[in-house]
């Protein structure tokens, strides 16, 4: 799936690496849990008035190739070819990023940079699936907190959720470029503070003529955690932060009606967000 678009002077399209459908869309009470501060009864009475019955997540994997005046970046990279993660029967249905960027009419050399909201497996698989870059004549660029983070080898966490940042780390080298907050990466792209689901996870502002373009990577997962801004996932590593910047995003989005990329929202994930009581919705954009 592709959706082209425009911000100012910037072409653009989301690329879809993949929209897993049922029985795979993953169910709600695996990413709203007690353990991440959501109660079960809170969580079944969301869905009950607000959620039209769903159980489950519509989890989709959509990233942003952006035609820059130095060449095109995409913006994180999906779950990539081969994926056997999430069991058997989802390898089929992600690791569509190269076709979409073929059939946009990328170039075939690839991007000239691949720009990482976070270091989580579903963002950058893509860019390293087979063992060798994707894109080998790409930079890329990550928060130099979240390089620090997944680079540091006695922080508690399961090998298995260390070791696809390792790759990239170690896959990219010295084309591996750490940034901070507030600078322009790219000619019209800008990092944005979002930590808290990661140390150094970060949003990705476009801006073009007047017009703008927020990528807020993983700040939120479903219209639920719109209306509930409190509401964490198990992913979240620092949950208080997590919070933070997603109200401070929201709050941002809404208030400036800046238009908004989720990268787990249903395809192509381009919305507005406004107010609605003490939280926020979403509504979706045409396309």
């Amino acid at each position: 799936m592709i959706h082209r678009f425009s911000v100012g002077d910037l072409s653009c399209a989301v690329i879809s690496d993949g929209q897993p459908e049922p029985p795979w869309e993953p169910p709600l009470a695996e990413f709203f849990t007690p353990g991440s501060g959501v109660p079960e009864a809170e969580l079944s009475d969301a869905v009950a008035r607000e959620g039209a019955g769903r159980a489950t997540l519509t989890c989709g994997y959509n990233c942003v190739c952006v035609e820059t005046p130095a060449g095109p970046a995409v913006i994180d990279t999906g779950l990539g070819r081969r994926f056997l993660g999430y069991g058997p029967g989802i390898t089929p249905l992600v690791g569509r990023l190269g076709d979409g960027l073929a059939e946009a009419g990328f170039p075939a050399s690839g991007p000239v940079a691949v720009v990482f909201t976070h270091l989580h497996e579903d963002h950058i698989r893509g860019a390293v699936w087979s063992g060798e870059p994707t894109f080998p004549e790409a930079v890329a660029f990550a928060h130099a907190a979240e390089v620090v983070f997944w680079s540091d080898l006695t922080t508690a966490l399961p090998e298995e959720q260390r070791r696809p940042a390792l790759e990239a780390i170690r896959l990219f080298g010295e084309r591996l470029r750490p940034v901070e907050y507030g600078v322009e990466i790219l000619p019209h792209v800008h990092t944005v503070e979002a930590a808290g689901h990661t140390p150094g996870h970060t949003a990705i502002l476009l801006r073009s003529r007047g017009e703008r373009l927020l990528c807020v990577g993983d700040t939120f997962y479903d219209p639920l955690q719109l209306a509930r801004p409190a509401w964490r996932t198990p992913w979240d590593h620092d949950a208080a932060r997590s919070v933070a910047s997603r109200r401070r995003i929201l709050e941002w989005a809404a208030d400036e009606r800046l238009p908004v990329h989720a990268y787990h929202m249903p395809f192509p994930g381009l919305g507005l967000v406004e107010r609605r009581g003490d939280g926020f919705a979403w509504r979706p954009l045409p396309y």
